[in-house]
Formats: structure tokens, C-alpha cells, sequence
């Protein structure tokens, strides 16, 4: 079984920046001094361990301010740490009106960049890997800003009056690049915190992050010159995630990565005969009243029969592997132009994933028997199946052959699109009878789906799957042109840790 969990961690560690980002040291925000103006080091826990550290500063060069913040995070998973490095660069002017981006991504044993220019009401957009450039322009949204100096500036501007609210609108091209985030921030009352196992006092600061695939509450605690003491953000299945600011030794000591995965799946409750079942019914239940259940999708094999606040009972039955007779709601031509076009996790413009293609395909042109051989092709090309890569682009995939479950769905998705196929990657829960100390359970998952005969078909390369079996439930669906995934990660965080599931019925296969 390969887990496809990073997502979570990448999103989570965006907003935690964000976060920490919503007050500023003391200063004049219309003039700050010239130099660096602010260097703050913070420790990152996580299920109560140190997991990593963050160190951002502020200097101001002219008329513009520059940003930079580093996060370095290492996360366990079945005894296979992963190590990841996010940094993240702005340019703003001193009123906080975006100029440039950039952000480096190392999430496993290549780097991946995303730069970006901001000039004349557009965004030009440039993701880099493997020395192929990928641009794109899209509309800069009226009124939105970065997370970096603007969010600083505005925290300085509003002062710290317990009760005071005001909303900012972000531009996060890592979450979403065609609009904005909005930001909601509650000044609070003061509090008692603790700091490194000393109790002391700090202004409580929420933040509400919105998006149109859901929200997220952080909240932040800072000191009366308005610097941040404490921040935190929910890590689903795992408590908390907590940044504590502190000296850059403590910051950089060494730490233990936790279990990321262990704590996180859901036992099924029985054996599964996965080759013998057509068709399966789940109940989908909420542990609490913040989970939402309402946000699961209608797939090819997924329908949803009945929603109340606390469950959701849904079917995903076997597909058909042939053209079918039934009529379809065909997607039009401009509807499936994000599921052909290359992106930064999807590079089918790569000359060698064109080329692993073409070998992959020898020839056939049949829809439904190129797509076997293609999920057959990655399924047997990724040889080092294991858990140690954090969440690599196919072009990497394809120079490495390694990876888990995310790595096997983004490149069976390229060499589909290399083909005219319209591909996608789903995630959500599939069931495994064994994996690391535990038996019959619900681990998080990836996968690829094709669009052929006027509909959404799964394939499985990781669970050498091509008659995919109804042992799974779909969360979300992306193309993944937005490289940090939020739009399938977001469904995920909102749900890990917070749901439980019953099988309801099991129908066997047709003999």
C-alpha cells in the first residue's frame, strides 16, 4: 500500500508560514528601517515533537521590501523519514503591493521551483524542474496581496484591540492560482501560554483562512510589541501543529521525526475479499461536529446515496472496462483542457516521459487496452516502491523509478496525457489487509483516473490495479495544475482523524 499524506503535511506547513506571518515586529509600517528589519527562528512540533524549524526575514532595499523564510520539516512514515525544505521568497513595495515570487521545493531528491512576476494586472508564472521551464499568465486578482510584508503591514496598521476584525485577500499560487485566499483576522483577549515549559502571557490572534474548497482556523499569540510568541494550526489525526519562536540553536538542535501514518488510518472492521466484491456500501461517519461531510464527489465508481450532518452512505461499484451503452454527461472540449495540459506534477511535455510513453503504449491505439498497458507499464517501472520520497513530479518519477502511491498516480497520469488521454489523480481511503503493525485497515491514498467513453474510469498503478476494485472512497479529484495540490489536500486535512467508517454491505461479483 503506498500513503499519500504529504499533501497534508505541504498545505499544512503553508498556512503555518501564514500564520506566523500575521504580526510584525515593532515598526513604523509605512517606514521601516533600511537593512533587515526582522529575523525570527521558530521551533516546528508536531504530535508533540520537534519535527523541524522555520527561520524568515524581513529587509528593506529601497523602496521595496524582500521576504525570505525557510522551513525544513523531517516526517516518519512506517520508519522511512522523509525530509522536506520549503523556501519561500517575496519582493513588495513598502506599501504592499506584490512585484515577484519565488518558492523551492526539495520534497524528495530533486527541486522543484515556482516563479512569479507580477506586472500589469497579470501573473506570469514559471515552474521550473529539470531544466524545463513551464509559463503561464493568469489575471493578478484586484486587491490581493502576499503573504509576506502586506499581511506584516496590515497586523501594525490594525493595532491589537481585543475584538478588532479585518480580512485580507491573498494570492498563495501554491494553493491557488487563479484567485484569491482570504484571510480573517480576530484580535483576541490575552492569555497564558506556555514557551518552552515557561508559562507567560500572549494576545490571542485568529486567523481564518477561506477557500473555495474549504477553511482552516490558525491561531497565533504575540507579545505586546506585537511579535509572534506562538503559532498553531490543526494536523488532523495528530493533534496540533505548533511553531514556538526561540533562538536560532534551539531551532536548528536535532529532532526525531514521528509517525505520520500510523495515526492516521481507519480500521475496516473485517477481512476484505477485494478481488470478490462488485459493489460496496460505506457509511462515512463524523466524530465531531466540525468535520464535513458534505463535499464527497460522484465519480465513475462512487455514488452518494444519503447525507445527514453526522454520515454519509455512499457505493462504489467495479466499472466497466468496455464502451457502454448508457448515455454519459460528456465533459466539452474546454472542460478537459486542464486534464491535457502539462503542469509542474504533470509534465507530459517532458521529452522523456514523451518518450516513456511512447514505449509504453508499442503501438496500441484501443482506449481502454492502451490504458491497461500504460497502468501496467508503471506499476512494473517504479522499482523501488517504498516511502521515503516525499511527493515527486513525474519527471522525477521518471528518472528515479521510485516512490509510493502519489508517485505511481502522477505518472501513469503524464504518460496518459502524452497519449491525448485525459487524466486526473483521485484521493481518499483504500483498504489494505496488512501494512506495518496493523491488519485491515483504511490508509489515505492516490490514484489515477482516465476519461474514455464519456467518463471518469480508475487505474491503480501503485495496487497494480486496472479493474479497480470497490475497496476505496474518493475524497477529491485534481489535474494538479496547481502544484501544491491544496485542492486535494484541503478535503483531506478537513477529514483525517475526524471520521470513521462502517461497511454496510458487500454485493459479490457476477460469476
Amino acid at each position: 500500500m503506498r500513503i499519500r499524506l504529504f499533501n497534508l503535511c505541504s498545505s499544512i506547513i503553508c498556512l503555518v508560514v501564514l500564520a506566523t506571518s500575521t504580526i510584525a515586529s515593532p515598526i513604523d509600517p509605512n517606514n521601516p528601517p533600511d537593512g533587515r528589519f526582522a529575523d525570527d527562528w521558530g521551533v516546528i512540533y508536531l504530535a508533540g515533537q520537534k519535527v523541524g524549524y522555520m527561520h524568515s526575514t524581513m529587509t528593506r532595499a529601497g523602496d521595496n521590501i524582500l521576504t525570505d523564510s525557510t522551513t525544513v520539516m523531517r516526517l516518519g512514515r512506517v520508519d522511512q523519514p522523509i525530509k522536506i525544505k520549503l523556501v519561500e521568497k517575496a519582493t513588495e513595495t513598502l506599501a504592499g503591493q506584490a512585484i515577484s515570487f519565488e518558492s523551492i521545493q526539495d520534497l524528495s531528491t530533486h527541486q522543484s521551483t515556482v516563479k512569479g512576476v507580477i506586472h500589469n494586472g497579470k501573473v506570469n508564472i514559471t515552474n521550473s524542474q529539470f531544466g524545463v521551464d513551464l509559463k503561464n499568465e493568469y489575471d493578478f486578482p484586484e486587491g490581493a496581496s502576499l503573504k509576506s510584508w502586506a499581511m506584516f503591514r496590515e497586523g501594525l496598521l490594525r493595532g491589537f484591540k481585543p475584538g478588532t476584525t479585518y480580512e485580507n485577500k491573498l494570492y498563495e499560487p501554491a494553493m491557488r492560482v487563479d484567485g484569491i485566499i482570504k484571510a480573517k483576522t480576530l484580535i483576541g483577549d490575552i492569555e497564558t501560554i506556555e514557551i518552552h515549559n515557561v508559562k507567560t502571557e500572549g494576545q490571542r490572534v485568529t486567523v481564518e483562512m477561506i477557500t473555495p474548497l474549504g477553511s482552516m482556523t490558525m491561531l497565533s499569540w504575540v507579545n505586546p510589541d506585537g511579535q509572534v510568541l506562538k503559532a498553531s494550526v490543526p494536523a488532523p489525526g495528530m493533534g496540533n501543529m505548533d511553531i514556538v519562536m526561540c533562538s536560532a540553536a534551539v531551532a536548528l538542535a536535532d529532532f526525531i521525526p514521528p509517525e505520520i501514518f500510523m495515526t492516521s488510518s481507519i480500521k475496516a472492521g473485517q477481512r476484505i475479499d477485494a478481488d470478490a466484491a462488485e459493489q460496496i456500501t460505506y457509511r462515512v461517519k463524523r466524530k465531531n461536529k466540525d468535520i464535513d461531510l458534505g463535499d464527497f464527489p460522484s465519480t465513475g465508481m462512487q455514488r452518494v446515496i444519503s447525507t445527514t450532518p453526522d454520515a454519509i452512505v455512499l457505493t462504489v461499484t467495479r466499472q466497466a472496462h468496455t464502451p457502454q451503452s448508457a448515455a454519459h454527461t460528456k465533459l466539452e472540449k474546454a472542460q478537459l483542457a486542464e486534464f491535457l495540459d502539462s503542469n509542474l506534477m504533470i509534465n507530459s511535455r517532458d521529452p522523456q516521459i514523451i518518450k516513456l510513453a511512447t514505449k509504453a503504449a508499442a503501438g496500441e491505439s484501443n482506449p481502454f487496452v492502451l490504458g491497461d498497458k500504460l497502468r501496467k507499464f508503471v506499476t512494473d517501472y517504479i522499482e523501488e516502491k517504498n516511502l521515503s520520497v516525499g511527493f515527486a513530479t513525474a519527471s522525477e518519477v521518471c528518472r528515479t523509478k521510485e516512490g509510493d502511491c502519489s508517485e505511481h498516480a502522477v505518472l501513469l497520469a503524464a504518460l496518459g496525457r502524452v497519449h491525448n488521454i485525459p487524466s486526473r489523480v483521485a484521493v481518499g481511503l483504500a483498504y489494505v489487509p496488512l501494512f506495518g503493525r496493523q491488519n485491515d485497515i483504511f490508509g489515505y491514498h492516490m490514484w489515477t483516473q482516465f476519461y474514455l467513453d464519456g467518463r471518469w474510469i480508475d487505474f491503480d498503478a501503485a495496487l497494480r490495479e486496472t479493474e479497480c476494485s470497490p475497496t476505496r472512497i474518493t475524497f477529491a479529484t485534481s489535474s494538479l495544475k496547481t502544484a501544491g495540490g491544496a485542492d486535494i489536500s484541503l478535503p483531506l486535512i478537513a477529514k483525517i482523524g475526524g471520521i470513521d467508517l462502517d461497511i454496510v454491505k458487500i454485493n459479490p461479483r457476477k460469476k
